[in-house]
């Protein structure tokens, strides 16, 4: 539950400031997920807020670093498989906003600046319509995947099979798990 009354994103979640653009595609225990604003993410950009007050992972319990590493199974291939990504990369630094929040901005091939260059250069940003179609579409493909870590494999399951470079995307789990512990 949002606590700090001076907190933009506890007031957003409040509904005490502008909704992000398309509203919330998820709303848990822990865990809210919205569109990053469209004058600083490009289309498909989008923001995991805690719901409780806190700053970063140190702060968490077991179950909201649990609840986070499903939502980012859930959300990854969502965005990838609607964005066209070939990779999202995830970005937490809480300096204006000191609330837990992560971003999860996709990547394409076809861009020439990668890593830190990519996440620092101006993007083109995308129209309205375009942060409003990548939403629903994000929500489609998220609600598609239900509760399971990833689409099409069981509670906690992993494959190699579709992870590129040979990645277990359960023993990734695994290790931010111990992080965030």
């Amino acid at each position: 539950m949002p606590g700090d009354t001076g907190c933009l994103i506890c007031r957003k979640q409040a509904g005490k400031e502008e909704a992000p653009p398309g509203g919330y595609i998820y709303r848990g225990t822990h865990f809210a997920v919205c569109h990053a604003p469209r004058k600083i993410g490009t289309a498909g950009t989008m923001i995991i807020e805690s719901k409780r007050h806190i700053l970063d992972f140190e702060e968490m319990t077991s179950a909201e670093g649990d609840d986070l590493m499903g939502l980012l199974g859930r959300l990854f291939p969502a965005i990838k498989q609607t964005t066209h990504a070939e990779r999202v990369y995830s970005l937490a630094m809480m300096d204006e906003v000191p609330h837990f929040h992560l971003w999860l901005i996709p990547w394409k091939k076809d861009e020439p600046l990668r890593g830190v260059t990519y996440l620092a250069s101006e993007h083109n940003l995308s129209s309205t319509e375009e942060v409003e179609q990548a939403v629903r579409s994000i929500k489609r493909a998220f609600d598609r995947s239900g509760g399971s870590l990833l689409p099409g494999r069981p509670e906690g399951g992993s494959s190699k099979v579709g992870q590129p470079h040979g990645h277990d995307s359960g023993e990734d789990a695994k290790a931010i798990r111990r992080m965030v512990s």
